[in-house]
């Protein structure tokens, strides 16, 4: 990463630190206030308000780390699965609940999750109110780029909870606790902060590289194009012109394009291309930066320096078989599996050779001048079941390129919420929501042919539901995307129907006990 990227996070440390700090307590929010400067102090300068912004997006790269937001925001969808090992490694009652639709609102990883995007929020709300009232007078853009990341947080806790309060202060009155808002307030409400602050930040054809990594005004446009599509689910009324509206505005900027090689897009030197319009973006190796763990945690646990990494990958998150079956034969992307049978470097397509495949435990790379055992090629196998799995079981994937600098298991590259394809496939189902597929087809299309995938001569919705599977794979998507098509209850490998309440989480059973004003949601 540039210089700029990298002091751009380290002053995190500063924003988070040294501003004003809020907690979790029942609603997410904390009624004290932390600091050590005052805004008259603090905000003298335009290094001071940044620092402070740095710590608001680090909140959102740190979801992309395949903790427990991530495995929150797909382990309940059909794509990402953890098969839990013979000897206990990745197997954990909570991530099974999320897979098997079993939740209940004691699960603690949605506590952590609901207090993650609140604890932002009222971060955001502190900073908010901390620079109304500096003596600085040109911070529209800031207030503008704290609005918009708030109301980004709240997409996310409409989009998973529902009916959460909206509080806009810098403190908790303990006396008089936040009242619950209807899932349809907080969506007027995102929407309405969305587009006011669209109308104050930069455009992405204006600014320079120094301007990654934030906000920009077709950034907000395209959260609200994400936002109006799923404004159905929200709401029960359908905003397909909306979402085709602010995807226009988008794709008209020419601000952004498709890359021509799909995988560019998750490649260790990715920043600032074409098509990455809004993420996480990462530089573990400076003081203070983060790193994303994608490949550390996918790989399967093979010692001795599998495909030239420093370190013995964990082998935890892997997919379905019917994930993979989407691709055909000829599409780049299916290139991203590690499928049944013999594993094959990606760098050589050579077989990779172990000393023995050790079902319980990591296998070590062969080495044929220290190995007394093998060579034998590293085989997958099928997985029977998301519990008591070979070492070797269930198909892996690849999809955020190795990184040949990477600190640890931390790599560089960076993780977009919203790609360029992604604006384009949310235009072309909105098209063929309102009954245009004929428009949708060549937009689905153009999505298709960057990565060698035949042309398709005719679409259903079911068929953009697939190539949005195809095309924004493990991208934090897809629970979203099933929900809207209606096939988020829906069996499929290892794990059967389950209730149409499953589509909301519950309101966390901490939250509620903190705070009566908190109604819990249908079927909890």
């Amino acid at each position: 990463m540039k210089k700029y990227i990298s002091t751009f996070y380290k002053k995190a440390i500063i924003g988070v630190m040294t501003l004003l700090l809020f907690l979790p307590v029942g609603c997410g929010l904390d009624e004290d206030v932390y600091s050590v400067y005052t805004p008259e102090t603090f905000y003298t300068s335009d290094e001071a308000v940044l620092s402070s912004l740095s710590g608001v997006y680090r909140n959102f790269a740190l979801i992309t780390g395949m903790g427990i937001e991530y495995r929150v925001l797909e382990l309940p969808a059909d794509q990402v699965i953890l098969h839990g090992k013979i000897q206990g490694w990745w197997q954990n009652a909570e991530s099974e609940q999320l897979m098997e639709h079993e939740w209940d609102a004691s699960h603690a990883y949605f506590t952590t999750t609901y207090n993650t995007f609140f604890n932002t929020v009222g971060q955001a709300n502190g900073l908010i109110a901390s620079l109304e009232a500096s003596p600085m007078e040109d911070i529209d853009g800031p207030l503008a780029e704290l609005k918009a990341l708030r109301a980004y947080a709240y997409f996310f806790l409409m989009d998973l909870f529902g009916n959460v309060p909206i509080f806009l202060e810098s403190k908790v009155d303990p006396n008089n606790l936040p009242q619950q808002n209807s899932r349809s307030e907080v969506f007027a409400f995102v929407v309405a902060e969305l587009q006011e602050a669209a109308e104050l930040l930069p455009s992405a054809t204006t600014v320079g590289g120094e301007y990654y990594g934030r906000l920009t005004k077709e950034a907000v446009y395209s959260l609200l194009s994400t936002v109006y599509l799923n404004g159905e689910v929200y709401t029960g009324t359908p905003y397909n012109a909306e979402a085709i509206e602010y995807a226009n505005k988008v794709i008209n900027s020419g601000a952004y394009s498709l890359l021509p090689n799909y995988f560019d897009n998750f490649a260790p030197n990715n920043e600032r291309n074409n098509e990455f319009i809004f993420g996480g973006v990462y530089t573990p190796n400076v003081p203070g930066g983060i790193g994303q763990p994608f490949v550390q945690k996918v790989l399967p646990g093979i010692g001795g320096g599998l495909f030239g990494l420093p370190y013995t990958p964990q082998n935890g998150f892997g997919t379905r078989p019917s994930i993979e079956q989407l691709y055909q034969e000829g599409d780049d992307r299916k290139d991203m599996f590690l499928s049944h049978g013999e594993l094959k470097d990606p760098r050589t397509g050579e077989t990779v050779m172990v000393e023995r495949i050790v079902p319980d435990n990591n296998s070590q790379l062969y080495d044929p001048e220290t190995s007394s055992l093998g060579p034998v090629p590293y085989e997958i196998i099928p997985a029977t079941g998301i519990r008591n799995q070979p070492m070797n079981a269930g198909i892996k994937w690849i999809k955020w390129q190795l990184d040949p600098n990477t600190n640890g298991g931390n790599a560089g590259n960076d993780v977009a919420f919203i790609r360029y394809a992604d604006v384009i496939l949310t235009k072309a189902e909105a098209l063929a929501r309102q009954g245009d597929l004929d428009a949708a087809l060549v937009l689905i299309n153009d999505i298709r042919r960057r990565s060698d995938a035949a042309p398709l001569t005719s679409i259903t919705l079911d068929d953009i539901l697939d190539e949005r599977g195809r095309e924004l794979a493990f991208e934090m998507t897809r629970r979203r995307d099933l929900i809207r098509f209606g096939k988020f209850t829906d069996a499929w490998e290892f794990k059967e129907e389950s209730e149409p309440f499953r589509t909301i989480f519950p309101i966390p059973r901490t939250a509620i006990d903190a705070n009566p004003n908190l109604e819990q949601n249908p079927g909890y």
